[in-house]
């Protein structure tokens, strides 16, 4: 294992290059600001290039412009876009929205964020979520040695290479802040992975040791608390899914029965041959749904809202009797979206048998009784239940998708419903094979979607 170690190490760790070349850009940023005439009372430089923890061909720079806690939100917010404009003139740059707004973009190939954050002390003096993040670095740059920053890269790297890295809505991961502490927690990867292997739901983290175990799981039940050692009314791996919690453990134990590289770098998914895909789902009952992306919408904003429309269709296929197994949605976060329903069946009977409540029980069987007034058949008892069939709205899938689709237009607001009365397309088998062979990222997505399986098994 050592030596693998060393080889993931080796296509990891940024070169010096590399390094020398954020610095440089990091420096010249700072510089800039703080030469500016504001309201600005200082600026830094955090996140995990910050504290040399990041991987290698990760651009990425967050610059924190500090304010003093008295300056008004309105006058925070304005002076904090008016400084990352500035620092983006010439570059390719736009508004993006955390907790308040703040100016992203793209200087010499290098992804910089410029955020305004409260300059605080401590985690009570807060005002906007990511007044942490300084709290954040200077509580690891003191703790992380040149060796530990190599272990988290280790960590990262696993995370990423099994699909569970990330705070986004889109993969309801563990973030980079997560990995670190889990590393400063278990001293080295092999030391977290043995850990991670034996966690079970309910699991507790608390580095700073604020909580007794029983007053700890009370106040952030789930399946995972990791308590941020710099305010201890957090939860940093509150974004973690449970169905994410139990991959990384099912990952953890696999990777120590057997070690191999494909945990961390796993293999491309290539598509199955068209024909292959045409006969898998001649076997499946799939149906999909692909609207259009909402133009200018961020995508962790649109992905919070695709999953919430996903659950949302599930839920009415079941309620309509279609049963929805399994879900999947996909994006290419610039035209399209995907919604993926695996049912039960495309097509149901005519009739639905409807079992109402015993017949002795005399005000719940008037109740029943009333509601369906017209049976096709009934009502009579069985097995001391009163019975009867009525005629179903909706037998095909597609057919009550396309009317569901309609009332959802109308039922969401803003861009989501926007996207969905630009475009919405039912895609039956016809549709999802045209769709698969016009579009790769698609392609990679059904694939890997209909095999099935965990990349690391």
């Amino acid at each position: 294992m050592k030596l693998m170690l060393k080889q993931v190490l080796e296509r990891t760790v940024p070169s010096e290059q590399e390094k020398k070349s954020e610095k440089k850009l990091a420096k010249e940023i700072i510089g800039k600001i703080r030469a500016m005439e504001g309201k600005h009372i200082g600026v830094a430089w955090a996140g995990s290039s910050a504290r040399n923890t990041h991987l290698k061909g990760d651009r990425d720079l967050d610059i924190f412009v500090l304010f003093s806690r008295g300056l008004g939100r309105r006058e925070f917010e304005k002076e904090g876009l008016r400084i990352g404009k500035a620092i983006f003139k010439g570059h390719e740059w736009e508004k993006a929205y955390s907790e308040h707004p703040y100016i992203r973009g793209v200087i010499n190939g290098f992804e910089v964020e410029i955020v305004p954050s409260y300059k605080i002390s401590n985690a009570s003096q807060k005002q906007s979520s990511v007044d942490r993040s300084i709290l954040h670095n200077l509580f690891l740059k003191k703790r992380l040695s040149k060796k530990l920053c190599n272990e988290t890269r280790l960590l990262r790297q696993f995370f990423k290479g099994i699909g569970s890295y990330g705070a986004e809505i889109k993969t309801s991961s563990v973030p980079g802040y997560v990995v670190e502490l889990l590393v400063l927690k278990y001293k080295s990867f092999k030391g977290a992975i043995k850990a991670i292997s034996k966690w079970v739901p309910g699991t507790i983290i608390d580095i700073e040791k604020y909580y007794a175990p029983k007053e700890a799981r009370e106040k952030f039940p789930g399946h995972l608390a990791i308590i941020d050692p710099v305010d201890k009314n957090r939860n940093v791996a509150a974004a973690l899914s449970l169905e994410q919690f139990e991959r990384i453990v099912a990952a953890a134990n696999a990777f120590l029965k057997k070690p191999s590289m494909k945990f961390f770098f796993p293999e491309k998914t290539i598509p199955f041959p068209i024909e292959k895909i045409r006969k898998i789902l001649q076997k499946k009952e799939l149906i999909g749904i692909e609207i259009a992306y909402p133009k200018g919408t961020l995508p962790d904003i649109a992905w919070g809202q695709i999953k919430r429309i996903g659950c949302k269709i599930a839920k009415q296929l079941d309620l309509a009797a279609f049963k929805a197994s399994q879900t999947a949605e996909w994006s290419d976060e610039k035209n399209s979206i995907v919604f993926l329903f695996e049912l039960e069946s495309l097509l149901l009977q005519k009739a639905e048998k409807r079992i109402g409540p015993l017949a002795s029980m005399k005000e719940h069987s008037e109740k029943f009784l009333r509601a369906h007034p017209k049976p096709l058949s009934g009502p009579r008892i069985e097995k001391g239940r009163w019975v009867l069939e009525t005629e179903r709205e909706f037998t095909s899938a597609e057919k009550f998708l396309e009317t569901y689709l309609k009332i959802l237009a109308k039922e969401e607001s803003g861009d989501i419903a926007k996207a969905i009365k630009k475009r919405t397309v039912i895609l039956h088998e016809k549709n999802l094979l045209a769709l698969y062979s016009k579009n790769k990222e698609f392609a990679e997505f059904l694939t890997s979607y209909l095999k099935g399986k965990e990349s690391f098994l």
